[in-house]
């Protein structure tokens, strides 16, 4: 004979209706998520790994002060079996300030060559081709007049290069920026035209056969060396040099996207289970409804494997339909939708869907066998009790407890609440643990723009001045406001770090009057300080970043200026510590350097140090905004699902109360207020402690994934903001629950069973 329980598992999917389409609902959108990051991730990354030789990516490139001979160039490939690639390029500004980087068509066709997404390469001197990602983000269309200094261009496409996957303007920058920032490309005839002198001597090297990543640094060192070497013997500098593997143009985005997967990932598998437990807590909570039923049935002789598979029936279905919608979802809309999030922010070569089962084992076989392992967990539990006990109506083996004694003084609404508090406590539990996740989510996702405004805010006022100028050479000044640092690099964990010899400070100084520095010391500013805990008294050691000496530093103090990371020490310290050949000059003043752009190496403003807030906000807008429209739903679900717990664990006692002549609304105040006061309480600790959960995460993620610094910072007005969505949607659930309550019968207290 069948189980008569499989009977009615249609009346109780009828019965339990809205809290599946719920469960259903949230279901689908972490299954979704995840697959479709998965498909679009595993295809992106497939993407790029078949376009490093599809586009001849470089193996990495140099820079020189001055033009290398082909004399020289002929050496350097004889002697270190690499193929050199002059690629110059010349940096001009557009009409609207843009720093434009253009490039030769010409000297892309054996190496970093191009990928045109929309129109054409130009043909001709007045044609242009600029990054695609700028351009959308400037609303450029092909066609479209473009003007640098006094020349009109007429857009001839929307290109992407693979050596710039990701737009950083300088490899030192904290973040890339592709609003203000662009490559371009201009024919031969157009390229020879522009002023020579901002052209920078660049240029690209491959070695002849593809090296593992360990030979590969190995060589990367040596050859380092050697082009140091060269340049110097010719009365040359080598000003750059970079590998491809800690060039951030090229590593930035596949780092981000194949990061972004594991993420996702925990984060859908977290998402899962504590639906799995919310499963769990809502077919205990019907068990108990049914307490006389399955009583009866395993006084019968039922065997508890056939109650058990009978109660994972509908829970393992709806996560299994919930798969198949996520998946077709995956496959369809939202992994278009994702992979355009990632090509808003990256200049990524053409993308080919690629298919694969990884994603329907991790987002669909996973989280079934997740939901069924868990609740089978509990079911077992549950069902291990003696038929009598069933049939007695209690569950738990263990005695009665006590019941917590209250003063008659106490109004009896206030007593009967507190009782509800104290026979719910479990399921509050639950409650309070899924507002504490709900609330790392939305916290997450509410403080990123105020967070990067801020940080725009503190970096505009800390700033050391208007204009920081870079010198290639120590060329005479004779602006009145100027004031001489001296200027070199060195590198600490995954940065670079600005070391400025300062000569005058204090009273003496313009820019740096609260700076003070000591003889045999230095001051670091704050971005070192909060990234890497360096404060007074501390010592750390940093090296040079094209040779193999090391420096000792001691702290003496921590000077309050932000973006950048910047060590400031003594002149004199400075010219004992650097030979001249490994420093610059440096000049800040109040505006741009009266010299000649031959002679510029880099120039500083207010906008190169506010590009991180800028591009954060832009790309990853869309993300944030998922974030926060996610959690809010999540936490009304999370609180939807564990108050309808608590209200037909209670239904037998809200009929009664009805049958002695209280009123639907009176009712509905003595539970759902209860359950209020539960959701306000854990909001309240748990936004506090999301704060601390999310800060830990931050200092010690942040700084192993991300070149620079952004200090973490919550907006005051954030914390009343979150309690204000955490009460609207109680109140939204208290009417939901307030019409459930109105349904409950006079005649259920005196059922047996349902």
């Amino acid at each position: 004979m069948k189980n008569p329980l499989y009977k009615r598992l249609k009346r109780e999917f009828v019965h339990d209706l809205p809290k599946y389409i719920v469960i259903f609902l949230f279901l689908v959108l972490p299954i979704a998520l995840c697959a479709g990051y998965m498909i679009g991730n595993d295809s992106m990354i497939r993407t790029y790994n078949e376009a490093k030789e599809k586009y001849m990516l470089e193996d990495g490139h140099f820079q020189t002060m001055f033009s290398l001979s082909q004399e020289k160039i002929a050496e350097i490939e004889r002697t270190e079996s690499i193929k050199v690639y002059p690629l110059e390029y010349k940096e001009e500004q557009s009409d609207k300030k843009h720093t434009v980087r253009i490039y030769d068509l010409s000297d892309r066709t054996e190496v970093d060559t191009i990928c045109v997404h929309k129109g054409a390469l130009p043909k001709s001197a007045s044609e242009i081709a600029l990054d695609r990602l700028y351009c959308e983000n400037n609303g450029i269309s092909v066609g479209d007049k473009y003007k640098i200094k006094d020349k009109v261009y007429k857009i001839s496409g929307f290109v992407s290069l693979f050596d710039y996957s990701c737009l950083f303007k300088r490899n030192t920058d904290t973040m890339f920026n592709a609003q203000t920032f662009t490559i371009a490309i201009l024919t031969h005839e157009g390229f020879d035209a522009l002023d020579e002198g901002n052209l920078v001597y660049n240029y690209a090297y491959r070695f002849f056969t593809r090296l593992d990543e360990k030979t590969a640094h190995t060589r990367n060192s040596d050859l380092r060396k050697s082009l140091y070497r060269y340049a110097a013997e010719s009365g040359n500098m080598l000003t750059d040099y970079l590998a491809k593997e800690d060039n951030q143009a090229i590593n930035f985005s596949i780092t981000d996207i194949d990061g972004d997967l594991t993420m996702m990932l925990i984060f859908g598998i977290l998402i899962v289970g504590g639906l799995a437990f919310v499963f769990a807590l809502s077919i205990k909570s019907q068990i108990e409804g049914e307490m006389g039923s399955i009583g009866t049935l395993k006084a019968m002789g039922y065997k508890n494997g056939e109650l058990l598979r009978h109660y994972l029936i509908l829970p393992t279905s709806v996560t299994l339909l919930a798969g198949v919608v996520g998946n077709v979802l995956a496959y369809t809309a939202l992994k278009d939708y994702l992979v355009r999030l990632y090509y808003h922010s990256y200049s990524l070569p053409t993308y080919t869907t690629y298919y694969n089962a990884k994603a329907f084992l991790f987002t669909t076989v996973i989280p079934i066998a997740l939901v069924v392992c868990i609740n089978v967990v509990i079911l077992v539990r549950s069902l291990k009790v003696p038929a009598l006990q069933f049939l007695r109506g209690t569950l738990s083996k263990k005695r009665a407890q006590k019941v917590l004694p209250l003063s008659k003084k106490l109004p009896f609404m206030t007593r009967f609440r507190a009782r509800v508090i104290g026979q719910n406590v479990g399921t509050y539990v639950a409650l309070f643990f899924g507002t504490l996740f709900a609330c790392v989510i939305l916290l997450f996702g509410l403080m990123m723009s105020p967070l990067l405004s801020h940080y725009k805010e503190v970096v505009i006022a800390s700033q050391l001045a208007p204009y920081q100028t870079v010198l290639k050479s120590d060329v005479p000044v004779s602006d009145a406001e100027a004031e001489k640092l001296y200027f070199a690099q060195l590198t600490y964990g995954l940065d670079d770090v600005m070391i400025y010899g300062v000569e005058k400070t204090g009273a003496e100084s313009k820019y740096l009057q609260k700076l003070s520095l000591t003889s045999g010391k230095v001051v670091v500013n704050n971005a070192m300080s909060e990234k890497y805990g360096l404060n007074k008294g501390s010592h750390f050691t940093m090296g040079q970043k094209f040779g193999d000496k090391k420096y000792d530093f001691s702290v003496s103090d921590v000077f309050a200026n932000d973006g950048a990371l910047v060590v400031f020490i003594p002149s004199e310290d400075f010219l004992a510590t650097f030979l001249s050949e490994e420093y610059l000059i440096s000049y800040l003043s109040k505006e741009r350097l009266t010299v000649e752009d031959a002679m510029i190496y880099k120039t500083i403003t207010i906008d190169d140090l506010t590009t991180t807030s800028d591009q954060l906000t832009s790309s990853m807008g869309d993300v944030f905004l998922l974030f926060t429209v996610f959690s809010v739903i999540l936490f009304a679900l999370l609180i939807y699902l564990l108050a309808k717990i608590v209200i037909e664990k209670n239904a037998k006692q809200i009929s009664m109360m009805k049958i002695l002549g209280y009123k639907t609304k009176e009712v509905s105040r003595a539970y759902n207020v209860p359950t209020g006061i539960v959701v306000m309480v854990s909001l309240a600790i748990n936004t506090l402690l999301s704060v601390l959960l999310i800060k830990v995460l931050w200092n010690a993620i942040v700084p192993l994934r991300m070149r620079g610094w952004v200090g973490f910072y919550v907006a005051p007005y954030l914390y009343p903001v979150i309690m204000a969505l955490g009460f609207v949607s109680y109140l939204a659930v208290y009417f939901i629950e307030s019409l459930k309550i109105s349904k409950i019968s006079l005649s259920e207290t005196l059922k047996g069973a349902i």
